[in-house]
């Protein structure tokens, strides 16, 4: 574990060296944040709701997808594929550590910075708006709540690990890369609650693992499933979570055996 505390230092330490990749990175956060605040403040001024939400109920979930952006979703396993393609990928086959554990760890410094950095632009940009945000008081669904984040992390890890490993067998891995970034904020809820949509997309969106990403613990926090529904979408986490790891620890091992070191 020392080695792995190791990484995760020396990950910390890099990313405070490129200092305005990590500003350029915040402001667009900042502007994303921005934008869709704005969108569904101008859509609740005259009712005070929309759909099932409430205006505060979605300005809490705009700022909750802000926070649980940065600690979810990370850009290491994107670089992966990069150093795949360029032979840089070698040098950690000699190197006495579990890849897919080396790249969580080195990914989890730049998660906790940009949660950090997350929390303050929401504490900043809340009293600057005053808005009004719904704190859930509730212990049983904040521990639900942590629950599901802990294995959100996971799948989005994992599945992220997994489009990264098609660079074994394509050098045009950056392509698919994109086209996963950008299912994955529409289908996770990124942009707004899936729930406002027809019944049939969102019951369809359930049987994917993008479901459980973003809008599945948020609602947690929100209260806006019971605990029973609430205990099957953890086993849901859970299952995909089994799978996805699974399928990629396969495609991993099938993908040493085709890596040739191109690049070096």
């Amino acid at each position: 574990m020392r080695k792995y505390w190791a990484i995760f230092k020396i990950s910390w330490a890099r990313m405070f060296s490129y200092r305005l990749n990590f500003l350029l990175g915040r402001f667009r956060n900042i502007v994303f944040l921005l934008l869709i605040f704005y969108v569904w403040r101008a859509l609740t001024l005259q009712t005070g709701a929309f759909a099932s939400y409430t205006g505060a109920e979605l300005i809490t979930y705009i700022f909750a997808v802000n926070i649980l952006r940065a600690i979810i979703f990370g850009s290491q396993s994107r670089d992966m594929a990069q150093e795949i393609n360029n032979g840089e990928f070698s040098r950690y086959l000699i190197q006495p550590v579990n890849f897919f554990w080396f790249n969580f760890f080195r990914e989890a410094a730049q998660r906790l910075v940009n949660l950090m950095s997350a929390i303050v632009e929401v504490i900043i940009f809340g009293l600057i708006l005053k808005v009004e945000l719904i704190w859930q008081t509730d212990w049983l669904f904040l521990i639900l709540f942590t629950i599901a984040i802990i294995l959100a992390i996971f799948i989005y890890y994992s599945l992220s690990f997994l489009i990264s490993l098609m660079a074994f067998w394509s050098r045009e891995a950056m392509g698919p890369r994109f086209l996963f970034e950008w299912t994955l904020e529409f289908m996770s809820g990124a942009y707004f609650p899936l729930d406002i949509l027809r019944s049939t997309i969102f019951q369809a969106l359930a049987y994917f693992p993008f479901f459980y990403i973003l809008f599945f613990p948020i609602s947690i926090y929100l209260a806006k499933y019971d605990l029973s529904s609430i205990m099957r979408g953890i086993v849901w986490q859970i299952l995909w979570l089994a799978l996805i790891s699974t399928l990629a620890n396969i495609v991993w091992h099938r993908g040493l055996r085709k890596y040739s070191g191109e690049g070096i």
